[in-house]
């Protein structure tokens, strides 16, 4: 995933842009983040929420909301190491954008592995492909808010490494979709959670490095 380094006409295209346009206050933009970020999840979770009022049996709530809970956290320090600008009008160094890439969805897997086996009977059962596929398309369809929220957000300032930031993206809003389908889904044995809940987030990983190039990317012009 890494980009190749941008050429000196760029170089010097991004250094007039950055000069010439107005950058806002340090809390201002902070404000606008975190702005974006809470009416994003406000969205997906609203949608959680009524899709879990259908009636059925499923998980225990204690379970869930230990997961969620658990989750949202991940999210929360992936979107701060991988998203958040820090200090630097650049972003985060590549390097923690590297970790975020690596390390979300695995610190995901440990994580329900923890909740799941303080709760061994949600480790029974059986899924078939129809509730993976199902599990797949809600997890991507909850992560879509914040993943257009923020690239919108950061379209076009990345001048360095536009599909690595994406990469980074993707799996934040990854965590975060992950985090909002626990309150819907109530199927929960192994290979279904590494199926329809972990594989989004690394299909998430390669759609953010798309969108990386497509969107964050600063583009030369004439």
């Amino acid at each position: 995933m890494s980009d190749p380094a941008p050429s000196m006409d760029l170089r010097a295209r991004v250094l007039d842009a950055i000069a010439r346009k107005p950058a806002y206050a340090r809390p201002a933009g902070a404000r606008r983040r975190a702005a974006s970020l809470a009416l994003a999840f406000a969205f997906v979770s609203a949608g959680a929420a009524i899709l879990a009022s259908r009636p059925g049996s499923g998980p225990p709530p204690a379970y869930v909301f230990t997961l969620f809970a658990s989750w949202a956290a991940l999210a929360c320090a992936s979107t701060w190491a991988g998203v958040g600008r820090g200090r630097s009008m650049l972003g985060r160094p590549a390097v923690w954008r590297v970790w975020v890439v690596v390390v979300t969805p695995a610190a995901l897997l440990a994580t329900w592995l923890l909740v799941a086996f303080a709760w061994p009977l949600t480790l029974r059962g059986a899924s078939g492909p129809e509730n993976h596929v199902v599990c797949i398309g809600m997890t991507l369809l909850f992560a879509a808010a914040p993943l257009v929220a923020f690239a919108a957000l950061a379209s076009g300032s990345e001048p360095v490494t536009p599909r690595l930031a994406g990469a980074a993206l993707g799996a934040a809003c990854g965590a975060w979709g992950a985090a909002a389908h626990v309150l819907v889904c109530r199927v929960t044995d192994a290979e279904h959670m590494l199926v329809g809940h972990i594989l989004p987030v690394i299909l998430l990983v390669a759609i953010g490095t798309f969108v990386g190039d497509r969107v964050l990317a600063v583009r030369a012009t004439d």
